[in-house]
């Protein structure tokens, strides 16, 4: 049996992405001459951490994770069935409506938003080369931000991690915002958090005129992002960066069909199953098909464990699919 080291290096040129990848796999031929492509002990190694799924989101963060924690509906401080400026200065404009028979129904034990800290309060602020930016995840439909036991979208969770730790390596201060793809207990659920984070977003870009944003989600996140960058694209075109991981509105509230016309989207999808996301085909947006990647199997399908090929679930938990993000991500938020 004979084993080789096989490094493929990708680089990916497109309009407003510029991303170098290195894969390096072992390339072992038994035998009977057939082979075997395996990934490394890198890979391994961070598939084996994609497994171990931490007590909640925020205390996932490996910083920025002394911010609020919410569950939103339980805001309604007047009891009048709105969440409005009435409840929180943060609802400002918005009247959203809540279900009353699903609205606050499990506080302290499931959670739907959390703002974070700054990574480095001396630098974020307008003085600072390289500007601060935000970053703004929300995962899909199945997310509780209390409650990550499904393991979904908790590789958007690392992207995160691995966003901040870079960053804070460029000398570049962040603040995390996590998020799921709808309000709890809000009618309409999802339309009513697309409403609340473009806004808040908008409140923050407005407030620091230095701040960029990155908006990334997966699966009803990744309509949550277009939606987002849709209301922003007016006034924050050149400070804001979105990514997509198997974006769709399979089961969504409404036919969101709003996409930015100049905000840069980097959209990642797969094809192996058939709940996935699709080629946008925008002079904006970098279309790439991810398919050919590898993660662990959701806990939610068969108990989780071994390695396959990724799906809808685990698009956001393949190494390749984080470091993919990460490279485009940085190269906008620092060229230089």
């Amino acid at each position: 049996m004979r084993t080789a080291v096989v490094v493929a290096l990708t680089a990916i040129v497109a309009t407003a992405v510029i991303v170098t990848s290195v894969l390096v796999f072992s390339q072992t031929e038994a035998d009977d001459g057939s082979v075997e492509i395996q990934p490394l002990t890198a890979f391994a190694t961070r598939a084996e951490q994609a497994r171990a799924l931490p007590a909640s989101w925020v205390e996932g963060l490996d910083r920025s994770d002394d911010g609020e924690t919410l569950l939103l509906a339980c805001s309604d401080v007047d009891g009048d069935g709105v969440l409005s400026a009435a409840d929180r200065p943060e609802f400002a404009t918005l009247a959203v409506g809540l279900d009353p028979a699903l609205a606050c129904t499990r506080p302290g034990r499931s959670a739907d938003y959390y703002a974070g800290t700054p990574s480095d309060v001396r630098i974020y602020n307008c003085d600072a080369v390289p500007p601060p930016a935000l970053i703004v995840a929300v995962g899909s439909a199945g997310s509780d931000l209390l409650d990550p036991s499904s393991g979904e979208s908790m590789g958007v969770l690392q992207i995160v991690n691995d966003l901040q730790s870079e960053a804070h390596d460029a000398g570049l201060a962040t603040l995390p915002i996590l998020s799921v793809s709808a309000i709890f207990g809000a009618d309409p659920p999802q339309r009513s958090l697309e409403l609340f984070l473009s806004q808040e977003v908008a409140r923050r870009l407005e407030e620091m005129p230095c701040l960029r944003a990155v908006i990334l989600g997966h699966s009803h996140g990744g309509a949550t992002v277009t939606a987002v960058t849709a209301a922003l694209d007016p006034a924050y075109a050149n400070r804001t960066y979105g990514v997509l991981i198997d974006r769709t509105t399979a089961l969504y509230d409404r036919p969101e069909t709003e996409y930015p016309r100049s905000i840069p989207l980097l959209n990642v999808y797969q094809l192996n199953e058939g709940w996935h996301g699709i080629a946008l085909n925008r002079p904006n947006v970098y279309d790439i098909d991810q398919s050919y990647e590898r993660a662990p199997i959701a806990p939610s399908d068969e108990g989780g464990g071994r390695i396959a090929q990724v799906s809808h679930k685990t698009l956001d938990d393949s190494p390749g699919v984080q470091r993919l993000v990460v490279d485009a991500v940085m190269t906008w938020l620092a060229p230089d």
